[in-house]
């Protein structure tokens, strides 16, 4: 009896793992992979009809996407014609408000009747000259200024035939201070004939590789002088903005001007006054970010003034991580302002036609979606590793 008592704990202990290791069985663990993948199959069909997205007004298909949603072109503000910008005050022969000008005037072929003097031009634009008087100069070429003071000098019979050479000395400058993604950001001294948007962007060296398509000018009037014909426009006119206006002397006014909108327009009549301040955009890289069924999701950025592609976007992923994969969804939300809008995708339509592989927008989501096909496919892959891991140990 005390033997028999003695081998029953062990013969119980046996007993409990025949019945655990049965229950680790080869059919046992094939059984239960069955069941899990039958089960899962189940429950995600209903979750993945194609037709349940479709019936919310937010949900489009590629190829019909609604105006104001589809992706702008990826401009590049660094290619454009800057050519197109250069404003007519440019011309480095007109004289203008506040330049200093000299005067040579010849009366006669002896040099001690050779008259040479410096005077200002006066806000009125007009220079005060010895012996001759006041004289209209600004706006004026130097040869037309050149003939003008010569009939002034026959008009009022101070010389009968004299020979007239107007130089500029020194130019009336505007302290301009330029902002932003610009390669030399600081105050520049530019004169007012060269006070033009090129010139100011040239003077500070040019944009800078982070540098966006938007550039905003704050431009400070003085008594004298009046807004540009395009800065005055409404800002339906030449990409350029109006953001703000009034008509009380000193008062600062700003536009914003879209570089690549003016240039393909060729508005070129944006001038800077002094004290004036010219804002460059500085941009963040673009990216859209890629999920789902893809081999790296995260961020994929655009390049440099080139456009980006759902099948670009999809690749840079490293491609879809299952082969059948097929449904992408693109989030898209233009504007803070507007509701966002569900862009639904084939890539196996969007790899042979241009319409159905649609141009990104920056900040959009897109996800490589779950299908049948997809859930089967990973099933037999289940069952297979499954069915495998259960046989081995018979061999």
């Amino acid at each position: 009896m005390d033997e028999h008592r003695q081998r029953t704990p062990g013969l119980v202990a046996s007993e409990r793992s025949r019945s655990s290791r049965d229950s680790r069985s080869p059919a046992a663990r094939l059984q239960f992979s069955v069941r899990f993948v039958y089960w899962a199959i189940c429950a995600a069909i209903p979750l993945l009809s194609p037709g349940c997205a479709s019936l919310n007004d937010n949900h489009y298909y590629a190829g019909q996407i609604p105006g104001g949603y589809d992706a702008p072109p990826n401009a590049n503000p660094l290619t454009i014609d800057f050519a197109q910008l250069s404003g007519t005050a440019t011309d480095s022969d007109v004289i203008a408000k506040g330049d200093v000008v000299n005067v040579e005037i010849a009366a006669s072929v002896s040099a001690k009747d050779i008259f040479s003097y410096s005077v200002r031009v006066r806000d009125d634009g007009q220079a005060d000259l010895p012996l001759i008087g006041p004289v209209p100069m600004a706006g004026i070429s130097l040869a037309d200024a050149d003939a003008t003071l010569t009939q002034y000098c026959v008009a009022r019979n101070i010389f009968r035939a004299p020979k007239v050479n107007v130089t500029i000395r020194r130019r009336k400058t505007n302290r301009i201070l330029v902002v932003g993604a610009v390669k030399e950001p600081g105050v520049k001294e530019i004169p007012v004939a060269e006070s033009d948007l090129l010139s100011i962007l040239f003077h500070a060296g040019g944009l800078a590789d982070d540098a966006g398509a938007n550039i905003e000018i704050r431009n400070v009037l003085t008594r004298d002088e009046t807004m540009n014909e395009a800065i005055a426009a409404d800002g339906s006119r030449g990409g350029i903005k109006q953001t703000g206006y009034s008509s009380s002397n000193f008062a600062p006014r700003s536009v914003k001007i879209d570089l690549v909108s003016a240039a393909q327009s060729g508005s070129n009549d944006y001038f800077v006054g002094d004290r004036g301040v010219v804002v460059v955009e500085k941009t963040e890289p673009k990216a859209v970010t890629v999920t789902g069924l893809v081999r790296k999701p995260g961020r994929v950025e655009f390049r440099k003034g080139e456009d980006l592609r759902l099948v670009d976007a999809i690749s840079q992923s490293g491609y879809t991580s299952s082969q059948v994969a097929n449904k992408v969804y693109v989030i898209r939300q233009p504007t803070p302002e507007s509701r966002s809008i569900v862009i639904q995708a084939s890539l196996s339509k969007a790899s042979h036609d241009p319409a159905h592989n649609i141009r990104l927008a920056p900040g959009d989501i897109v996800k490589v979606e779950h299908t049948p096909a997809t859930i089967l496919l990973e099933a037999a892959q289940f069952i297979r590793v499954g069915v495998s891991s259960s046989l081995n140990p018979l061999f």
